[in-house]
């Protein structure tokens, strides 16, 4: 039953390319792969365009985490597109980038390592390990590895939205992105500096399979998703 059912499914998506797509009436579902991040930040947003121009479309999410667990679940039809950090390129997979993220350090609001955190200061306290792909060697600790240093982690978690409640309710600190903060409802509770290391930024990428890059309602959602994160003009015309 199970090859059956992707068979169809891939004929029903055959057929579709030959069809007309109006948001206004459409009744499609689309399934969309999040990451954690996406979810809280681009989620909302994106069920408010929906409610204006398309109320009648339906969305499924399913989290991923491990960012090559997204071209599996693109090449096995489970979701019509993913956002998240890109997963690594291969050339059936199609990428446009989203938003990028910068690093912030958070410590709890009246931490006494609040008023100047150089990297002494930085290496002096318990940190927050935030490794949604279980790794217990972050990115803060590849680049204090370069340094010849290393720092004591008191915690390790794969959910980075626990990561600003529970800072703000202890003496860690927590090396997240900006945006995490911001989203987490706990912003009032926290002191947020700039990382005594240079981080770089995160990058997050809207990501499809190639099969899928001309189906017009899914050309449109993808459009419709970019033009949450840009101002400027749509140069592409909407494949007909």
């Amino acid at each position: 039953a199970e090859p059956l059912a992707r068979a169809l499914a891939e004929i029903q998506r055959t057929l579709a390319f030959t069809q007309g797509f109006d948001p206004v009436t459409s009744t499609t579902a689309f399934t969309l792969g999040l990451s954690d991040h996406p979810t809280f930040v681009l989620l909302p947003r994106l069920l408010d365009l929906l409610r204006e121009q398309a109320p009648g479309i339906t969305l499924r999410v399913r989290n991923f985490s491990d960012r090559d667990a997204a071209t599996s679940m693109l090449d096995a039809g489970e979701v019509d597109l993913t956002i998240g950090v890109p997963p690594a390129p291969v050339g059936r997979i199609l990428n446009r980038p989203l938003f990028e993220e910068r690093f912030v350090c958070i410590l709890r609001k009246g931490h006494p390592a609040a008023e100047r955190l150089d990297l002494d200061t930085f290496l002096s306290l318990s940190h927050v390990l935030v490794s949604p792909e279980n790794d217990r060697f972050g990115l803060v600790d590849a680049a204090l590895a370069k340094m010849g240093l290393k720092r004591r982690l008191a915690l390790t978690l794969p959910h980075m939205y626990a990561a600003p409640a529970l800072v703000a309710a202890s003496d860690m600190v927590a090396t997240v992105m900006a945006g995490v903060v911001a989203a987490s409802g706990q912003a009032g509770r926290l002191a947020v500096r700039p990382t005594p290391l240079d981080l770089g930024s995160v990058a997050f990428s809207l990501s499809w399979h190639r099969r899928n890059d001309v189906h017009p309602a899914q050309y449109w959602l993808r459009d419709s998703i970019a033009s949450l994160y840009s101002k400027e003009p749509k140069l592409a015309e909407r494949p007909r």
